[in-house]
């Protein structure tokens, strides 16, 4: 049978017995879905106009409304075509899509045939981000980024890790997928630059645990269970040409030393980029992402943790979530009642609000609280208790809401990353006033209200000039080590000397992410008149 997939026109083979998700997975097409096909997340609602049979999954009676079954709406994974089939995607193919991360862009007249070039590369869950450095200046010249493919996989590096364990080839899937988007990055700076490849001689690249893993194709099946620790966490050195880089085969591939656990080469791309091993203040370092990573420096000694925050903070198990994209809201304010929005591309008259990124969804719920449509538990108010939704915005049949499920995700994510933060305290004796400094790490932390972070509870209460953002600390790491102002030996050493707090181990962690899932007591507002 044929699956047509519109708008973008492509059309593939697929045999029966297999769901449109995993037909459109290996076409490269993404449909928006970050629960591996489970059913649960609701974000791959597709529209079919030709081979629905009608018959709806309970998942699917759950997550489409009436009006949308009637329509014709399916969710991606639990939709299993039989015949001729075809389906408008209602999210653009993100995955696919290349952006720019800014930085300097040299006159690509000037490059000179003898001239090198090196890249570093952040392998994030969410997204591959890479920047194209001249050897002999140290200048980034130009910076590019894209989702990370095995998103379709699952949103999270459990849901990853699953998946790479339920066949032995899935790894490979997994690898190929990670190397392709890379390679594919690396591609379209030489392009963009008028480079050809084989100038650029040198690539570092630093990820999670999970991702180095997978990029070097290891199985992940320690890291699965307890006391979840991969075989190996030095750094490693290959060619190109082992490594599957698309740079000139013979040059050098630097993938930077994990620390243990979950706590891996982008964590220490942060250690290395703020020179925290040489600290002797107390720092707290915070890398809030699907999986959250802190470094606590007391007086030189560095402890670290990680935690699983999933990926509410990127708009993932979130119904009206997306990523920081064009209509994505990032602000809010509540004004009589209402809230007063603040969206991506808002001064291009042609977008209108399509969904709420983080920072717009600390900001939204923030708002709800302190105006009292929400208690210290989380718990919606007043009309929107009863409906169980607060409607953020909504134009003619159009509509972004804010549902209690949201919510507990949202506290879920927040108390992982809050109880995490309390142990690494406890283990060195330390209470939150006595830091000097935090440093926020990643590009969440660029778009965030610290005011907002903190009251929500996401951030610890300090004095806000106290916090310092630092920008993508795993590519800044990188950097260091693609131009040798730190060798992979002085970056295995710095890494065998922080010590790893397995959270999984804790019996207190239970005790912690409890407390840590109500709201701190702030100063309320008003309660709102009315909702929208």
């Amino acid at each position: 049978m044929v699956i047509t997939f519109l708008p973008i026109n492509k059309k593939i083979e697929a045999v029966t017995g297999i769901s449109l998700e995993e037909a459109a997975g290996k076409a490269g097409i993404d449909t928006g879905a970050v629960c591996n096909g489970k059913g649960t997340c609701g974000k791959c609602k597709v529209l079919v106009t030709k081979g629905n049979n009608g018959l709806f999954t309970a998942d699917e009676l759950k997550h489409l409304t009436g009006a949308e079954r009637e329509q014709g709406f399916r969710l991606a994974c639990c939709f299993f075509p039989e015949d001729d089939t075809c389906v408008i995607i209602n999210k653009p193919t993100h995955e696919r899509d290349i952006y720019s991360l800014g930085g300097i862009k040299r006159n690509p007249i000037t490059v000179k045939d003898d001239e090198n070039f090196g890249v570093v590369l952040d392998i994030g869950t969410t997204t591959v981000e890479a920047v194209l450095y001249h050897m002999g200046t140290g200048e980034s010249v130009l910076s590019k980024g894209l989702l990370n493919p095995q998103r379709i996989y699952g949103g999270d590096v459990v849901s990853r890790i699953t998946y790479s364990l339920e066949d032995q080839k899935n790894t490979e899937i997994l690898k190929n997928i990670l190397l392709k988007a890379c390679n594919k990055l690396i591609n379209e700076l030489a392009f963009e630059y008028g480079i050809n490849v084989s100038m650029i001689k040198r690539a570092a690249i630093a990820g999670n645990t999970t991702m180095t893993g997978l990029f070097l194709g290891r199985s992940l099946r320690r890291l699965s269970r307890a006391p979840f620790q991969m075989d190996s966490y030095t750094g490693v050195t290959l060619t190109a040409k082992e490594a599957g880089v698309n740079i000139e085969e013979n040059g050098a591939v630097f993938i930077m030393p994990g620390i243990g656990g979950h706590v891996g080469g982008d964590t220490m791309g942060c250690i290395v980029s703020t020179g925290l091993q040489k600290e002797k203040k107390k720092i707290l370092l915070m890398d809030i992402g699907t999986n959250g990573e802190m470094v606590l420096c007391n007086k030189g000694r560095l402890t670290a943790c990680s935690t699983a925050a999933g990926p509410a903070f990127e708009g993932g198990n979130i119904s009206c979530g997306m990523r920081a994209e064009a209509g994505a809201i990032t602000s809010a304010k509540m004004v009589n009642g209402k809230l007063e929005l603040h969206y991506i591309g808002e001064e291009d008259g042609k977008v209108s609000p399509t969904g709420i990124c983080g920072s717009g969804l600390i900001e939204c719920i923030y708002e709800l609280y302190v105006h009292q449509d929400i208690d210290e538990t989380g718990r919606l108010l007043g009309v929107a208790g009863d409906e169980n939704l607060f409607r953020i915005w909504k134009r003619e049949r159009k509509e972004i809401t804010l549902t209690q499920k949201d919510i507990r995700e949202f506290q879920l994510a927040t108390g992982a990353i809050k109880a995490g933060i309390a142990l690494l305290l406890q283990e060195a004796g330390l209470q939150v006033q006595e830091l000097d400094k935090i440093y926020l790490a990643g590009n969440f932390g660029s778009k965030l209200s610290v005011t907002k972070a903190i009251g929500v509870g996401l951030l610890p209460d300090v004095k806000e000039e106290l916090i310092e953002y630092i920008g993508n600390g795993a590519l800044a790491g990188s950097k260091k080590l693609l131009l040798q102002e730190i060798t992979m030996e002085e970056a295995e050493e710095i890494s065998r000397k922080v010590y790893h707090l397995e959270l999984a181990g804790k019996e207190s962690f239970e005790e912690e992410f409890i407390k840590a899932l109500s709201f701190p007591v702030i100063r309320k507002m008003e309660p709102s008149p009315k909702l929208i």
